[in-house]
């Protein structure tokens, strides 16, 4: 007779019973707890800190820090010779010149034109004569030009301060990038007058100015209060 597993299990458990005894059979048929797998330790590398690389250092500080019209002109040669309009030596206002199309009857757009030459001055004392002799070291150019002047100046006190534009053609002056002064158009020498008020410190002069035909040129600048005027000066 073959005896399974089963019926042995069920013969122990009727004499367990007929004896008063309390017995825990585990059938070999039932399956076995599985057991987790042990937890998987990872062990974290330290992260290398990141070095910054130092900051290149600014070939030109200087030029940096310079607003945009105390820039070098692009090939715009330095005149080589005194003019009425200035020279070539460094002083409070810079200008450069420009070709203009003839017949222009008032200032031009200053936009997307070359400049054909530069020149400095520290006031604008043009008084009503004769221009011939262009503007040496670049081009003789004595008709159809026209300058676009740049530069600061110093105002002693707050206030409201006077302007006055004398030329011949047209002249227009902006003082912190507002126009003061309008005397545009072809004309003989001719004044025209503005105010201001200022406060106490350095102000941003633009001075635009213009030549038609070959003739006479003038071109003045007062500043003052109270109808006592005097020339204007550039500081540096």
């Amino acid at each position: 007779m073959v005896r399974t597993s089963s019926h042995i299990a069920s013969c122990v458990l009727a004499a367990a019973l007929l004896s008063g005894c309390h017995v825990t059979i585990q059938s070999s048929d039932s399956p076995a707890e599985a057991t987790p797998p042990p937890a998987k330790t990872t062990t974290k590398t330290a992260s290398k800190p990141r070095t910054r690389k130092p900051a290149k250092p600014d070939p030109e500080p200087e030029r940096r820090k310079l607003p945009k019209w105390r820039l070098p002109a692009s090939n715009a040669p330095t005149i080589t010779a005194k003019t009425v309009f200035g020279s070539g030596e460094t002083a409070a206002f810079r200008g450069l010149v420009y070709v203009i199309p003839e017949n222009s009857k008032k200032l031009p757009s200053f936009d997307n034109r070359l400049p054909f030459a530069k020149l400095y001055t520290d006031r604008f004392e043009v008084k009503t004569q004769e221009f011939s002799g262009g503007f040496p070291g670049a081009l003789l150019q004595n008709e159809w030009f026209a300058i676009r002047f740049e530069g600061e100046f110093k105002v002693p006190s707050d206030g409201v301060f006077q302007f006055r534009v004398t030329s011949d053609d047209g002249a227009n002056l902006y003082i912190d990038d507002k126009l003061v002064v309008a005397n545009d158009g072809v004309h003989t020498a001719k004044s025209a007058d503005g105010e201001v008020r200022l406060s106490e410190g350095t102000h941003r002069l633009q001075l635009d100015y213009f030549q038609a035909e070959r003739g006479q040129v003038a071109l003045s600048v007062l500043m003052g209060q109270k109808d006592k005027l005097e020339p204007l000066v550039g500081s540096r």
